[in-house]
């Protein structure tokens, strides 16, 4: 199953954007949950430089599943994100190929 993880950045979201430190535990944490992601990146105003907040399409069975694994970021936990949707996602067409 996919679940959609979208969120936006809290008011201190540029402050923790800035901080080297997280940001590479962030990446790693991403990276060590690699096998889980379908998709996932910053999102960014128009200006296509300013982030806004992150898209997430997991794999995992359950919304709590994704919950979890979003709550376990380290950028989560020093308060990155705001707003946090989790949708069931149900893919038609993905990387080009027609699923259903």
């Amino acid at each position: 199953m996919a679940w959609l993880v979208l969120s936006e950045d809290s008011a201190e979201g540029p402050a923790l954007r800035a901080d080297a430190a997280l940001m590479a535990a962030h990446w790693d944490y991403e990276q060590s949950i690699a096998p889980l992601i379908l998709a996932a990146g910053s999102l960014r105003a128009d200006d296509g430089v300013t982030k806004t907040g992150s898209l997430l399409i997991l794999d995992v069975a359950t919304r709590p599943e994704a919950a979890a694994i979003i709550a376990g970021d380290p950028a989560t936990k020093a308060g990155l994100r705001g707003r946090i949707e989790i949708r069931y996602w149900n893919p038609a067409i993905l990387g080009g190929r027609v699923l259903g």
